[in-house]
């Protein structure tokens, strides 16, 4: 058996995108070079990686055995390259993060790690359920998440407190109240993420509880877009303390004070085969210290 680094980046880059087309795109071949790589990888193996339908390739059984291994592999290929080539370090990662933190954590974070080690990873932003999705299947390294992942082979380590809080426009009926008892909450007009968002799995199943029937009027996948619907005092909502301390937001909305108050921890994520290259660990151990900055 006489497996490439070739084939093993053929068949990661396919898994990641789920198309040759893409794949080959992604690589710089043509499809037929794609294709005849991958089915030299399966014949040397004996067995198939891949269901297909149609255009699209699903990764199967055996495909998600040999992910990991391919992805270690490549990861460390990339160190030797790095050890012995013109670049002084590898500054191959792909990060995830959920919705709140890739609009108002990672930029100052970017901007730290830039600053210290002279890159940046490349970033993707989606809602838990997608990046989630994404580290299990090995497209992301590493994510920052809103809550620990649900996932089985998903690692979460503790990272960041974040307390959830109700606010609504400056102009609003209710804010000038000390408290804001939860009777008088649930007769509001509720603009919450969607389904699959972290934000909105706390909602509800933190403060709905609290609240008699709850009438979530709009249900949107952008954070700006509800600000923009609570500033024209179309409802309320219920958000991530750190965005109301953004200064652009300064004197447009006002923090609604509830009987008690909602903290939640935010995590990073990795999958629980994920080779921890130099590279990732320094990612991990900036986002700790980070913290505390």
């Amino acid at each position: 058996m006489n497996i490439t680094f070739k084939q093993l980046s053929v068949f990661v880059t396919i898994a990641h995108h789920g198309s040759m087309t893409l794949a080959a795109d992604a690589l710089f071949m043509t499809k037929g070079a794609i294709s005849q790589t991958l089915a030299e990888l399966e014949n040397q193996l004996g067995v198939r990686l891949f269901d297909r339908q149609h255009a699209r390739l699903f990764i199967n059984h055996e495909g998600r055995k040999l992910l990991p291994v391919a992805d270690e592999l490549l990861a460390r290929m990339q160190g030797v390259e790095t050890l012995f080539g013109e670049k002084s370090q590898d500054t191959h990662l792909r990060l995830g993060c959920t919705k709140t933190i890739g609009s108002y954590l990672l930029p100052d974070m970017l901007k730290g790690f830039a600053k210290g080690n002279g890159w940046m990873p490349q970033s993707v932003i989606a809602n838990t359920q997608e990046i989630s999705k994404m580290v299990d299947h090995f497209e992301i390294d590493v994510a920052l998440l809103e809550g620990p992942a649900t996932e089985p082979n998903l690692i979460s380590e503790p990272w960041l407190n974040d307390e959830m809080v109700v606010i609504a426009g400056r102009d609003h009926a209710l804010a000038k109240e000390k408290i804001v008892p939860y009777s008088r909450l649930s007769q509001e007009r509720w603009l919450l993420r969607e389904q699959g968002s972290s934000s909105r799995a706390f909602f509800d199943n933190q403060l709905a509880l609290h609240l008699d029937n709850p009438q979530v009027a709009l249900s949107l996948n952008a954070f700006d877009a509800i600000l923009s619907c609570v500033a024209h005092n179309l409802g309320i909502t219920f958000i991530s303390k750190r965005v109301l301390q953004q200064p652009f937001y300064a004197g447009h909305f006002v923090q609604l004070h509830t009987e008690q108050r909602f903290m939640r921890k935010l995590t990073l994520c990795y999958h629980k085969n994920k080779f921890i290259s130099p590279t990732l660990q320094s990612w991990l151990s900036f986002s700790h210290s980070w913290t505390h900055v």
